[in-house]
């Protein structure tokens, strides 16, 4: 529906197949910052991405965060964001 420009957006259904992408985009320096529509689903994101980090399988994902209240929350500071 929309998104960050900049961000790269996964499905949460798709996530544990993209741990490579994820991997190649930190590539050991940089966070993954999760984020959804209202930061429901971005915890479960983020979880799984720190399960993933944690099981050592994937070195190269430096680290994840949740942003709080998500989309919703970005229109709040960003006003020409559209909030739906």
């Amino acid at each position: 529906m929309c998104n960050i420009p900049g961000s790269i957006n996964i499905p949460l259904e798709s996530l544990k197949g993209e741990m490579c992408t994820l991997e190649k985009l930190s590539s050991g320096e940089l966070p993954i910052y999760c984020l959804c529509r209202r930061g429901v689903f971005s915890v479960e994101a983020t979880k799984e991405i720190f399960d993933a980090i944690s099981s050592g399988k994937y070195p190269d994902i430096h680290s994840v965060y949740n942003i709080q209240g998500g989309l919703q929350q970005w229109a709040d500071i960003d006003n020409h964001f559209p909030y739906y």
